[in-house]
Order: structure tokens, then sequence, then C-alpha cells
């Protein structure tokens, strides 16, 4: 399969932009086949997603569940060569409800695992989610 090679930064712009257009299509074409996706509480209960049928599904349900909510991208930091936390915040309505982050693992230049959190960046340190920031 030919495609673009994306940068981590342009890989979280384009997710965050299929989640808010709810676009299955979209979201499957930035992941890896074998993609475990672990979406926030905010709608339904905590439950993984394993495949591109599986990201379709949770699509499908946040659909069929009315959530209008939207997330912003903050800001992108590379944790590794294969990680990377997008640090978000939710919205409705353009008021921020909540600090939000999704943290994604790389295989094949794809989003092959992500979990997203409503949490701030700094709760995330905390309890070791993730890696506080270097100082370089």
């Amino acid at each position: 399969m030919d495609r673009e090679e994306l940068s981590v930064d342009a890989l979280a712009e384009r997710f965050i932009d299929a989640f808010n257009r709810r676009d299955a299509d979209a979201l499957v074409a930035l992941t890896h086949p074998q993609i475990v996706f672990v979406p926030t509480v905010l709608v339904g209960q905590r439950a993984s997603y394993e495949t591109h049928e599986g990201l379709r599904r949770w699509v499908a349900e946040l659909i069929a569940s009315g959530a209008t909510h939207q997330v912003r991208l903050r800001d992108v930091r590379l944790l590794d060569p294969d990680r990377f936390a997008a640090l978000t915040e939710v919205l409705i309505e353009d008021e921020v409800i909540s600090p939000s982050a999704m943290i994604a693992r790389l295989r094949d230049g794809l989003i092959v695992h992500a979990a997203a959190y409503l949490s701030d960046e700094r709760t995330l340190i905390r309890v070791g989610v993730l890696p506080p920031r270097s100082e370089a």
C-alpha cells in the first residue's frame, strides 16, 4: 500500500480532525490493521476496540450516542521514536470541559495502540502515564 509518511504532529492533527468529523475511514487510514484503541469514559464504559473493525464500531457507537464533543490539539510530544503524546482538551460548543490526552504507539508509521485520558499533563506525569518533559 502506497501512503504518505506523516510526522507525528501531522498524524496527531489528522487523527483529531477525523475524530471531530466522526470519520471512521479517515481514522482507519491513520492506524495499523492491529490497532488497539482505548477511548476515554466520556461516553459509555471504558473499553478497548481492536483492529480496524473495532475502530469502526467505536465510531458508530459514538455517533449513535449523540455525543457532540470535540477535541482541540494543544501540543504534541514525541516520547521516543515509536511513541507520542497528543495533549488536548475536550470541548462542548466551544467551551473547554476537560483537559485530555492521547498516548499513541506507532508501527510502520501508523498508530498501533492509543489510549485516551481525561486528565491534564501534570497528573499524567504524576501517575506515570507520561514521562516528565526533558530539560534538554
